[in-house]
């Protein structure tokens, strides 16, 4: 019995020891893995993150036209040649609910989405350097903005279209017009902010 216990032991240490081993490798390997997956994920911020957010919503909603990519395409050649006369044209709006309270409710959503991606673009703007390069965020502002008013387009069709009388109806299609007006006003921000770098720049070129 004590040949029996003493080999049991033995065992039991050398189990405990490989177990040991083991674990001080795979935590080693997550401690130097984890640092990778956090840079990678910061690649994308919360502007860039919201505002792609909200244009594929809109998108798989089917209250704007056009996916993400597509989308951002047409932000930037607007950013480098100005609005085209028919951007507003051959535009396929959100189709016309069945009843005016699931119209209410996808409105309500949207607004919700768009309060969210200002909320972001504004606090990100604040805090980020002066000198920061802004460029990709501004692009997908852009984006996101333009879908936004194509949906909101969208919305006042089927609320036309419905033609019920509801005394909620005509202040959320206010509400989601504000919050449109504002993230207007902090994509234009961001416009400023890189006009401004430039200028900067080609000043500190020529001085």
């Amino acid at each position: 019995m004590n040949i029996i216990t003493k080999h049991l032991v033995i065992i039991s240490v050398a189990i405990s020891g490989a177990l040991s081993a083991c674990t001080t490798v795979d935590l080693t390997q997550v401690a130097v893995n984890q640092p990778v997956e956090t840079s990678q994920e910061a690649e994308q911020n919360v502007v860039e993150r919201a505002s792609f957010a909200l244009t594929s919503m809109f998108h798989d909603k089917g209250w704007c036209d056009s996916d993400p990519t597509e989308k951002t395409k047409t932000a930037t050649n607007i950013l480098l040649n100005g609005m085209e006369p028919d951007t507003h044209s051959n535009k396929s709006f959100v189709v016309t609910p069945v009843t005016m309270d699931q119209l209410i409710a996808n409105i309500t959503q949207a607004n919700h989405q768009v309060e969210q991606t200002t909320k972001a673009a504004e606090i990100y703007l604040v805090v980020a350097d002066d000198m920061a390069e802004l460029d990709k965020e501004l692009s997908q502002l852009e984006a996101a903005l333009l879908s936004s008013r194509e949906a909101q387009a969208g919305f006042m069709k089927s609320m036309d279209a419905l033609a019920e009388d509801n005394p909620g109806s005509h202040e959320i299609l206010e509400d989601i017009s504000k919050s449109i007006d504002n993230l207007k006003i902090v994509t234009d921000a961001y416009g400023d902010r890189i006009r401004a770098q430039i200028a900067a720049r080609a000043s500190g070129a020529g001085s």
